[in-house]
């Protein structure tokens, strides 16, 4: 198991995060490509049977609240039931590729192909559950449209639930790489507890790391306007190419948090007992 004895700087998990990601993307190729074509595929096949099954997007829902209209709530209905899916497939999808970069950094272990496994699926039901309050959250905010005093309530919520989450992220890596814990409850407090001392660390981190993605992001939202009329499936591959990135560097950022957070976890406990 990788361990970090010394506190790491925002700088420094950056650079290994970006590092490890190209240290792993020759001998994990194969995966990586089988992943993101699952990714590019979900996200064609929304784009795809949105328009066809009648679903609303958000800005029509949005609109139709905004000026006090009656909600069609068969359609609200459809368009939470694909949020759900889509956040189900999405998980069992992504997990593979997390789990294989929190093992190859963590355990030095190479996966070479697109596997399925107890643990990824144990780690796909994490992420879903992660993602639950912060869904409820997002479709509150848009029913609340029309109460002007309550959206900005909802969203100081909202803050407050991400950078909680963020706290929690130590514990994927734990469940990765089958860290044994008891229960629910005590795999987040473990989580918890390692991440104390690191909220600055970890909020810097993951915006120093993320950067360059945004920057890119944003340059090929300009750049690919008009040519994604002409060609529309440039939106889902770009968008799964974006989820790809985001997906195996948070495991590469995470796995370097969670191995100094472990080894401050066990460091402290052993001078408590000191």
């Amino acid at each position: 198991m990788l361990v970090t004895t010394t506190r790491p700087t925002v700088l420094g998990l950056a650079k290994r995060a970006w590092s490890s990601l190209f240290r792993a993307a020759v001998p994990m190729a194969l995966l990586f490509i089988i992943g993101y074509a699952l990714m590019a595929g979900l996200d064609i096949a929304i784009q795809r049977l949105t328009p066809s099954l009648a679903i609303p997007t958000r800005d029509a829902l949005k609109e139709i609240i905004t000026n006090n209209r009656r909600l069609p709530w068969l359609d609200v209905a459809k368009a939470v039931g694909l949020d759900v899916v889509v956040c189900i497939l999405r998980a069992l999808i992504t997990a593979p590729l997390a789990v294989a970069m929190h093992r190859f950094i963590l355990l030095d272990e190479t996966r070479r192909f697109y596997f399925v496994s107890r643990t990824t699926l144990r780690f796909s039901v994490w992420l879903v559950l992660l993602q639950v309050p912060t869904a409820i959250l997002w479709w509150l905010i848009l029913f609340a449209s029309g109460a002007t005093g309550l959206v900005p309530l909802l969203v100081v919520l909202l803050i407050a639930l991400l950078l909680f989450l963020m706290q929690t992220l130590q514990l994927l890596p734990a469940v990765a790489t089958e860290e044994r814990s008891p229960d629910t409850s005590a795999r987040l407090e473990t989580a918890l507890e390692r991440a104390e001392g690191m909220f600055w660390l970890t909020l810097a981190a993951l915006f120093l790391t993320f950067l360059p993605v945004i920057i890119v992001q944003a340059i090929a939202m300009r750049a690919f306007t008009k040519l994604a009329t002409h060609a529309p499936l440039i939106v889902p591959l770009a968008r799964a190419a974006a989820g790809f990135i985001i997906v195996v560097l948070s495991a590469s950022l995470v796995s370097w948090l969670y191995s100094y957070g472990a080894y401050k976890k066990a460091a402290g406990a052993q001078l408590e007992m000191a």
